[in-house]
C-alpha cells in the first residue's frame, strides 16, 4: 500500500508499508519525489532521510522516521485513539489488534496533525470525521477529557473528543479548538487529581516569560468552576491556512530515550542548524535560566522544538513550562549541573556555548530574574487565587534567586593587573588609572600603546 507525503500543499514523496526481512512489524520505505529533490526550496523532512534518490528505510531499531513522531500521537493521543478503536472492533464482531506505530500515526486527522506532515492516499487526505471543535465546546470537551482519563470509558461525548483530542503531544488530556476567527488553539484542560488551577500557573508563566523576552504564543485561559479552567495558547505551527513545518528536539537531534542532553550542549546542537544561530543560542539560555528559576521539571525533549521559515530552522516559541514545588529534571543546565539542584551560575561558567560573552550572560540573567521577581502578581492576575500563592512560592523562591543576587553583586572587573612592586613597566605601555566603565569597577592597568 503506497501513501502519498507531503509537506503542507507541496508534495514530498511517498511511502509504503512494507515487513522487513528479520523483523516482525511492519516498516515505511519512504522516497523522495524528483521535482522535490531539484527544487531550491526542498529540504530533509527528517533528519534520518536525507536528500538522496533512492529507497530510505529507518534504523534498525524503529518502524517509521524520526519527525514522522512529531506528526504522531503521544501518550493521551494514543490512548484515545486506541480507545476508539477497540469500540469498532466490537461493534464490528472482531477480534482487535493492537495498532502500530504507523497505525497511530496515519489515524490523526489531517485538520490538526502537527506541523506540517501530511499524508495522502488514493487523492484524499487522511481525514477522521468529528475533527473540528470550537471554544465554546470546551466545557463538553473538558468532562469528556476527564471521564476517558478516569474510567477509559467512550460515550458520545469522548467520541467527539477523539477527533480534536489525538493529535497533541504529551499525557495531560488536550484538544484542538478555534476561536471565533478560526485560529487554531491547543486547550490543555485540567485532571481530576489536580490539586491546583495548573492552567492559571501555566499562563502565569507565559507572562514572566515574555517579561523576562522570551517567544511565546498568545494564551489565556477558559473557567470552568473554582479554581478550576482550561489552559488556551495560540498553535505556533499555523498561519492562517498554511502548516509550518516543526520538530521537536527529540527527532531534530535523534535523542534516544536513555539520554540527557543538557542545555548548553543543546545550544550548540541549535547554533549548527539555525538560520539565526546567535539569536536562538542565546534565547535558549534565557529559557534554560527561567525554567530553573520556576522549578519546570517537564522539560524533555518533546518540549523544545524547531519551526522552519523561508531561511531555515528557528527555534519556535516556548511552551508547557509550568511551575513546581518539588521534583527534578532530567535536563541539566550544563555537562557538570545537578539536575536535582540546577545552579544558573553554571550557564554564565558556559557562556560561549551560547554564544553570549560572560557579561551579556549576567545581564540576561538579571532579566530573568527581575521577571520571576513579578511572579506573585502576574499569577493573581492568570486567575491564581491569593490565597494559593504560598502553597507554590517553593517553586519560585529558590536557590537560584539568591545565586541571581550573587551575579549581580559582581562589581569587579580585572582586565590586567599592575606589575608587581619592584618589576620593571613594560616598555611601550600605557598606564590606565582605576576607573568606572559602564557602571562597573576596572582596576588600573597597563595598556599595549597603539603603534
Amino acid at each position: 500500500m503506497t501513501y502519498e507525503v507531503w509537506i503542507d500543499r507541496r508534495p514530498v514523496g511517498s511511502f509504503t508499508v512494507d515487513v522487513r526481512p528479520g523483523f516482525q512489524n511492519p516498516s515505511m520505505t519512504f522516497s523522495y519525489l524528483d521535482e522535490w529533490l531539484s527544487d531550491d526550496r526542498g529540504f530533509a523532512i527528517s533528519p534520518d532521510l536525507p536528500l538522496q534518490r533512492g529507497p530510505h528505510t529507518p534504523a534498525a531499531h524503529r518502524t517509521t522516521f524520526l519527525s514522522f513522531d512529531d506528526a504522531a500521537p503521544d501518550r493521551w493521543g494514543r490512548g484515545l485513539l486506541e480507545a476508539g478503536m477497540r469500540q469498532q472492533a466490537i461493534q464490528r464482531g472482531i477480534a482487535f489488534k493492537s495498532p502500530t506505530e504507523i497505525d497511530l500515526l496515519l489515524a490523526v486527522d489531517d485538520e490538526t496533525r502537527q506541523g506540517a506532515l501530511r499524508f495522502r492516499k488514493d487523492d484524499k487526505f487522511l481525514a477522521v470525521e468529528r475533527a473540528r471543535a470550537s471554544i465554546q465546546e470546551l466545557p463538553m470537551l473538558a468532562r469528556a477529557a476527564q471521564r476517558f482519563a478516569d474510567s477509559g470509558e467512550i460515550d458520545s461525548e469522548v467520541l467527539e473528543l477523539i477527533g480534536v483530542g489525538s493529535s497533541p503531544g504529551g499525557a495531560q488530556p488536550k484538544a484542538w479548538v478555534r476561536d471565533e476567527d478560526g485560529a487554531m488553539h491547543l486547550a490543555k484542560f485540567p485532571r481530576t487529581s489536580d490539586v491546583v488551577d495548573v492552567s492559571a500557573w501555566e499562563l502565569a508563566v507565559i507572562k514572566l516569560q515574555r517579561r523576562a523576552g522570551i517567544r511565546v504564543q498568545p494564551s489565556s485561559t477558559f473557567p470552568l468552576k473554582e479554581e478550576q479552567s482550561v489552559f488556551l495558547t495560540r498553535r505556533f505551527d499555523r498561519d492562517g491556512n498554511r502548516r509550518i513545518p516543526y520538530m521537536s528536539f527529540k527527532s531534530a537531534f535523534a535523542v534516544a530515550e536513555y539520554d540527557r542532553p543538557d542545555y548548553a550542549t543543546l545550544a550548540r546542537k541549535v547554533a549548527a542548524i539555525s538560520a539565526k544561530p546567535r539569536t536562538d543560542a542565546a534565547e535558549l539560555f534565557s529559557r534554560a535560566a527561567l525554567t530553573a528559576m520556576v522549578h519546570n521539571i517537564d522539560d524533555h525533549m518533546r518540549n523544545h522544538g524547531l519551526l522552519r521559515d523561508g531561511s531555515g530552522w528557528r527555534l519556535s516559541p516556548s511552551f508547557d513550562v509550568t511551575p513546581s514545588r518539588s521534583g527534578s529534571s532530567n535536563t541539566p543546565l550544563t555537562p557538570e549541573d545537578d539536575p536535582r539542584d540546577r545552579d544558573i551560575r553554571l550557564l554564565v561558567n558556559r557562556a560561549e556555548d551560547f554564544r553570549l560573552t560572560r557579561d551579556e550572560a549576567v545581564r540576561r540573567i538579571q532579566v530573568v530574574d527581575e521577571a520571576v521577581s513579578r511572579w506573585r502578581e502576574d499569577a493573581v492576575a492568570s486567575g491564581v487565587a491569593a490565597d494559593a500563592l504560598d502553597s507554590m512560592s517553593t517553586a519560585f523562591e529558590g536557590e537560584n534567586r539568591a545565586r541571581a543576587a550573587d551575579l549581580r553583586g559582581e562589581q569587579k572587573v580585572t582586565i590586567d593587573l599592575a606589575p608587581a612592586p619592584g618589576l620593571a613597566r613594560p616598555v611601550g605601555d600605557v598606564w590606565v588609572k582605576p576607573h568606572t566603565r559602564r557602571g562597573r569597577f576596572v582596576e588600573g592597568h597597563y595598556r599595549r600603546r597603539a603603534q
